[in-house]
């Protein structure tokens, strides 16, 4: 298996196990997030709350409970609307594990991915945004004496609401350190200087985190990492001592948002930002709001992005705007045999949820990609958005946004995700479908152009026009 640069070395990809829990400590367990050489980390919900969180169980010989429940109770404290707190931890069956607030959105190592994919880089108010985000929320971690020691673009989530959030506080950082050397701990990519002296643990502290978060800033703007090399000793020696190198920029924006980095790259912990929210703020001179929405006949416009709400049939909105894309509400096992969907695969054909089954079971939050069938549309998108009441609607919709950016599609169809099975109530569906598609158009797709929302139901349909009349 060729190694995945985002991961550290002694972490690897595995295949999900045959089974999932169904109940984990009273939480309902939905789907698995991750696998690797230290444990599994699964997406819950809470029964009563439905809500969603996630769920870290770590190999029993991984690290001790005790390394991870230091790191976790430093954790718990720290509060910020850019943080994703932990919430529980303990000791399960001989398993430690650690409960963490789920963020409805996308990480944003995904999100380089995909605009690797599209063969441009994210835009840089974007970047900006993001940047300073987790920078507050860094600073917050810091204030509350955690020393994150693992940040990169796979542990920062852009959240629906388009605000990013720092998670994985490290916790794991504890139960890498003997695979990369004794006293070392982190993703080598991302190191600062420091955090190669194994014989001075005592010398990491914030000004890591700073630099960690200067080589993920050079990622999301340019796609690539600032130092490269083929082993662990390289990358030592390039962090250790390759000056960074700030790509050149005739856009006086770019140049100082490098500047920025450049600062946050130095070698020496004393050169660089004096803290998180320094850097925040500098940051915060090139700052841009996301895209303010502009009233127009029957909905609004974000940006180069309108959306529109219809009181008509989902199909009857399909014949008379062939969009490129339908969206289906699907469950995890992408069946459509009951609401929107039941009605979709009528007019579509059996054939296409044959083809969306089998990519079952889906997780909660994924979007899988088919054939339209017999409608007048190219792709039909299966978005798993809720599932009794627990929600990834923002993951959803950033996700199926984003993908029919990358095939081409002009024009969106879509009904009230998660309101039918999914059980989110109607005002709270409306307002995280608008935040999403908001932080979608500050992304500036080329291609997209129009969402439409074809509600039948007259009382969904003021509902969410009670909603957008208020953003």
């Amino acid at each position: 298996m060729e190694h995945d640069p985002t991961l550290p070395f002694d972490e690897v990809q595995v295949d999900p196990p045959t089974s999932v829990p169904t109940v984990f400590r009273g939480l309902r367990v939905h789907s698995q997030l991750g696998a690797g050489g230290m444990g599994t980390t699964w997406l819950a919900s809470h029964p009563v709350l439905r809500v969603p969180f996630v769920v870290k169980r770590f190999q029993p010989q991984a690290a001790t409970a005790e390394a991870l429940f230091r790191e976790a109770a430093f954790a718990a404290r720290a509060t910020s609307p850019f943080v994703a707190s932990v919430v529980d931890a303990g000791v399960e069956q001989g398993e430690p594990f650690v409960v963490q607030r789920y963020v409805d959105g996308i990480d944003l190592e995904e999100l380089v991915r995909r605009f690797a994919a599209l063969g441009r880089p994210i835009p840089l108010g974007v970047v900006v945004r993001a940047v300073a985000d987790a920078a507050r929320g860094l600073h917050s971690i810091h204030q509350a004496g955690v020393v994150h020691r693992d940040v990169k673009p796979a542990n920062l989530f852009l959240s629906g609401g388009g605000e990013t959030l720092v998670g994985d506080f490290g916790i794991a950082v504890e139960a890498r350190a003997q695979s990369l050397g004794e006293g070392l701990a982190g993703t080598p990519q991302f190191m600062a200087p420091e955090q190669w002296d194994p014989l001075a643990p005592e010398q990491v502290d914030r000004h890591a985190d700073v630099y960690a978060l200067g080589v993920a800033a050079h990622r999301l703007a340019t796609g690539a990492f600032p130092f490269v090399a083929r082993d662990l000793p390289g990358y030592r020696e390039a962090h250790v001592k390759t000056p960074y190198a700030p790509p050149r920029s005739a856009e006086p924006r770019a140049a100082y948002f490098f500047a920025v980095v450049e600062r946050a790259l130095a070698k020496s912990p004393a050169q660089r930002w004096p803290n998180a929210d320094a850097l925040a703020r500098a940051l915060a001179t090139i700052a841009e709001r996301p895209p303010f929405p502009e009233k127009i006949e029957g909905g609004v416009r974000f940006g180069d992005v309108s959306v529109r709400l219809l009181q008509t049939d989902i199909l009857e909105a399909v014949e008379r705007l062939q969009p490129q894309v339908v969206v289906c509400a699907a469950n995890d096992a992408l069946r459509m045999r009951a609401g929107v969907a039941d009605v979709l695969r009528r007019a579509a054909g059996d054939e296409v949820e044959a083809a969306a089954a089998t990519h079952a079971p889906a997780a909660l939050g994924d979007v899988v990609f088919t054939s339209a069938g017999k409608l007048k549309a190219m792709w039909m998108a299966h978005a798993v958005a809720a599932v009794e009441g627990a929600f990834c609607l923002q993951r959803c919709v950033l996700r199926l946004c984003l993908e029919a950016e990358a095939r081409g599609a002009e024009r969106i169809v879509m009904p009230a995700l998660g309101t039918g099975i999914g059980r989110v109530p109607h005002e709270l569906a409306a307002k995280l479908l608008f935040e999403a598609l908001r932080t979608f158009a500050s992304l500036r797709p080329r291609v997209v152009r129009a969402v439409d929302l074809a509600l039948i139901d007259p009382v969904v349909f003021d509902r969410f026009r009670g909603i957008l009349a208020g953003i």
